[in-house]
């Protein structure tokens, strides 16, 4: 059994977490044809600059690490009363299938009930079928499914009631 602790993230970590955005969403990037240009805002694109200003902002951020390494990370920020983004979640292509990211959203689920949340939401590529699928394994339901100018690709909005 894999061992792993999930921790705040603290600003000296951010770099570490960086990497692991950059290469699970690096990832994403390639199979679905986005680049910097069509979404700079993108887990794959992200500056450690943008890292620190949502720190700043009260947005927590939460890293699985095995031996030292950041293995997957997550963002949860509030949003109106009640509601919680669950943002960047990242797992390593080799941690992935190992507990981790179920545990990551299990530690966000947790945290956002004990911060008075009601329900975590999140974006996702509508065509990542494998992530809709785990996401809904975890109690997430589609909301909606959208196109428009925000994202280069179709959309879907999920939530999970707490």
């Amino acid at each position: 059994m894999l061992e792993y602790e999930i921790h705040s993230v603290e600003e000296s970590q951010l770099s570490d977490c960086l990497k692991t955005l950059h290469a699970a969403f690096g990832e994403s990037a390639k199979i679905y044809g986005y680049t910097r240009e069509t979404y700079p805002s993108s887990g794959a694109f992200i500056t450690l600059q943008d890292l620190a200003e949502a720190k700043k902002r009260g947005v927590h951020m939460y890293a699985a690490y095995v031996d030292g390494i950041v293995a997957g990370y997550v963002q949860l920020e509030k949003l109106e009363a009640g509601a919680y983004a669950f943002r960047r979640f990242a797992v390593l292509p080799q941690y992935q299938k190992l507990g981790i990211g179920r545990a990551l959203v299990s530690h966000c689920r947790a945290r956002a009930e004990l911060y008075g949340g009601k329900k975590l939401t999140l974006i996702m590529i509508n065509q990542n079928q494998r992530l809709k699928d785990f996401y809904v394994s975890n109690g997430f339901r589609v909301v909606r499914v959208a196109k428009d100018e925000s994202y280069p690709f179709e959309y879907a909005v999920m939530e999970l009631e707490l």
